[in-house]
């Protein structure tokens, strides 16, 4: 079953009043609607405190300037600012938020549904940020092996972000169920996140499926070839 069609059900909670929602369903409200609103009250929850290396807004950008939509790139670097962004700097985590938003529209009207498109954004932003300096960084310490790999991930994620908690507990030799507590990032894109993750591995067939576990919280059971 190939996983780009199987996330889990999203509990929605207080931004959905009880909807759940998942990449086939029919429901009367706008799938697009809701990651607005998604996205929306993440921003709104994230700190000042809670920051992102550069690198990671940076492959964000890059990967909507790549759909090739002047007008969106344009608005996408308003909410960035002026100047460069910087691999190893630290920036609020709400300014990728708003270039999630602002890109939504285009993102579900290219892929199919608003929940495609995030995962399509989360694939796409990591496979530009492995390219980097810091990304192969990361690679390197991984050895090139899925299991090793992805055991040193959750102190890639400490280096990079200052928030959130990775708990991995492996169920099989190419298997993992992944918990993330406080993580801003919608459970879509970080589906595409761990696909790509392990792509860059050589992992053949990947499988991630997600589900929202709390407002902030996700889970993934992930497993490859």
């Amino acid at each position: 079953m190939p996983a780009e069609l199987v996330p889990g059900a999203v509990e929605v909670g207080a931004i959905g009043e009880g909807l759940s929602l998942g990449l086939g369903a029919r429901v009367a409200a706008s799938p697009t609607d809701f990651w607005a609103r998604d996205l929306a009250l993440r921003a709104v929850l994230a700190t000042p405190a809670d920051t992102a290396w550069g690198l990671y807004l940076r492959s964000t950008l890059e990967t909507l300037r790549a759909l090739g939509d002047e007008a969106l790139a344009r608005r996408c670097l308003e909410v960035c600012g002026p100047g460069p962004l910087v691999e190893f700097f630290r920036y609020p985590v709400r300014l990728q938020l708003q270039m999630m938003s602002v890109a939504l529209e285009t993102l579900a009207a290219r892929q199919g549904c608003g929940a495609r498109g995030l995962r399509y954004l989360g694939l796409r932003s990591v496979r530009d940020s492995l390219a980097s300096h810091a990304g192969r960084v990361v690679l390197k310490l991984g050895g090139g092996e899925g299991k090793r790999f992805l055991d040193e991930v959750p102190m890639s994620f400490r280096m990079g972000l200052s928030y959130g908690k990775h708990t991995l507990r492996w169920t099989g030799p190419a298997s993992v169920h992944w918990a993330m507590e406080r993580d801003f990032m919608p459970y879509p894109f970080l589906e595409g996140v761990l696909q790509a993750l392990l792509e860059s591995t050589g992992a053949r067939n990947v499988q991630v499926v997600g589900r929202q576990t709390g407002t902030l919280d996700s889970e993934y059971d992930v497993c490859w070839e």
